[in-house]
């Protein structure tokens, strides 16, 4: 197979003047070729579960039902560990085949799990580090973190634990159920780990996205990634967009930038200080990407940063221009919420007002269009309405988690196509916009105001993505996605819900009734 990945570099300007200036410029690490068609990776998974004292009851069981599942979705090809964490950690069950045998042994692992103790994250990730180094070679090898609490043992910060997990060189994606995890952390060890962060509002539909989590890896296309900038004369790199450490050395500058899959690239932004003398060249900076297959090769593709140096009316390339404002949006989404988090509510919403305002502003760009700045945007418009909005402290912390789940330069935060559900259901339309509309249900529906949701209600007082409903085990549940104006079930506000047959659902202005069974208005 060739190199698996393709570099794209360019600035936002396609010409400057000499003299001096700040410049933005995108790389694009994307895959290409075979990569695309190539079946996923086999796994070697270690599924690190939070086992102390507020996991206890209903919410451990539903995550050992889910641990049960993922043993049930791998195949003999993958491996799967159960790995345990509170005030200690330990291994439940060591790397096994995921066949019938196999199975059979993860599952009677997870049959005397009890939930007691305080919650040393940095144990149970330290123990499955250990447990992943047996790992066959050719095994794609991750870690997926489970926890509804706070760190209080061992390494707690989320700068100290992303550390960590960028020095283990391992996969890791990360799932906070309920409101009192700290996002923070479970979002840094995440990025560190190339991986996701998910937010569970309820553990009841934790089975879907664990085992999205778990399987997610798999579909890697090259990992370890370094990028090596070496800028001409004339140039300097004021800062890379999202910030990591950089290495400077006598052939330029060098920096750690994550893993490609199949459904997400790996997107730059950079800010150049330029001092360009009369009759300087057009290349700006010689660039190459270093990484890893699946099979362990080692690839490395090159790029260069080029403009026309002439004076004149500056030309905008409109595609790396997209791609750095998506890259900026995730930085200014985190500068909003530090605002918010200091009360500075009116400051968060304005940086937001200033990016909005940015965007609306380019040549051509239309709102609810299907494109990933119209989507961007519908989100900054939600976040704005929350900072704007009074809330409780249950529905800010609610929002805030919803809210880290989406990142605008790597959108995946979308799930795969939905299947017919096992269940026939449906969600009958009896007011507001959808009165008498009838809406079939998949094992995954999304609703709100953009196309591309499953149910798409074209009205302002729902948001961009406003709710989900999925199918989980033998129930339909509902989720609100962190919504500005929020989710009601039978007249009570819900963070998450299991359906019954003629539930009343308030989403914004809609109003629908529950259904199961056979469809009929």
């Amino acid at each position: 197979m060739g190199t698996p990945f393709g570099v794209i570099a360019s600035c936002e300007l396609k010409n400057v003047a000499p003299g001096k200036s700040t410049l933005w410029a995108s790389i694009k690490v994307e895959p290409r070729g075979k990569a695309l068609e190539v079946e996923r990776s086999p796994l070697a998974v270690a599924l690190v579960i939070d086992v102390s004292g507020s996991m206890a009851g209903d919410p451990i069981a539903h995550v050992l039902k889910s641990c049960e599942l993922v043993a049930d979705l791998l195949t003999e090809k993958d491996q799967l560990s159960i790995v345990t964490f509170s005030t200690a950690a330990g291994v439940r069950c060591g790397l096994t085949t995921v066949d019938v045998a196999g199975r059979a042994q993860i599952k009677a692992s997870l049959a005397d799990v009890r939930a007691d103790g305080s919650t040393n994250m940095h144990g149970g990730l330290e123990v499955a580090a250990g447990v992943l180094m047996s790992a066959p070679t050719g095994l794609r090898r991750t870690i997926v973190l489970l926890s509804d609490g706070q760190p209080n043992v061992g390494l707690q910060s989320a700068s100290d634990l992303a550390a960590y997990v960028k020095g283990l060189k391992l996969a890791v994606s990360t799932l906070g159920f309920g409101l009192h995890h700290d996002e923070n952390v479970l979002d840094a060890i995440a990025t560190a780990g190339s991986g996701r962060y998910a937010y569970i509002p309820d553990p009841v539909v934790a089975r879907v996205d664990l085992a999205r989590a778990a399987l997610a890896h798999g579909g890697i296309v090259a990992d370890q990634l370094e990028l090596k900038l070496e800028p001409a004369e004339g140039v300097e790199l004021v800062r890379i967009l999202p910030e990591g450490q950089l290495r400077h050395g006598k052939h330029g500058i060098s920096t750690a930038i994550g893993d490609v899959f199949i459904d997400e690239p790996r997107s730059l932004a950079l800010e150049l200080q330029l001092d360009l003398k009369p009759g300087a060249k057009g290349r700006l900076a010689e660039i190459a990407v270093e990484g890893r297959a699946p099979d362990g090769t080692q690839h490395r593709m090159t790029a260069t940063l080029d403009v026309d140096i002439r004076t004149g009316a500056s030309v905008v390339d409109k595609d790396a221009q997209r791609e750095i404002i998506l890259v900026q949006a995730d930085a200014a989404r985190v500068q909003a919420r530090a605002q918010a988090d200091r009360g500075a509510m009116p400051a968060a919403a304005a940086i937001l007002k200033a990016l909005a305002a940015r965007i609306d502003a380019l040549e051509g760009f239309k709102r609810d269009d299907g494109s990933v700045l119209a989507d961007l945007r519908e989100t900054l418009q939600d976040e704005i309405e929350q900072y704007e909005r009074k809330s409780t402290d249950v529905e800010r912390m609610h929002q805030r988690k919803a809210s880290m789940v989406y990142k605008s330069a790597t959108p995946t935060y979308m799930p795969p196509a939905a299947a017919q559900a096992p269940v026939h259901a449906s969600l009958v339309g009896i007011g507001g916009p959808v009165a008498g509309k009838l809406f079939t249900l998949l094992t995954e529906n999304h609703i709100g105001r953009m196309n591309g949701n499953e149910i798409a209600i074209p009205d302002g007082g729902l948001s961009k993505r406003h709710a989900r409903v999925m199918f989980a085990g033998s129930d339909f549940v509902i989720v609100d996605l962190g919504s500005t104006n929020g989710t009601s079930v039978n007249g009570n506000r819900i963070h998450s819900h299991t359906l019954v047959h003629g539930d009343l659902i308030e989403i914004g202005p809609a109003v629908f009734r529950f259904q199961l069974g056979a469809n009929r208005p």
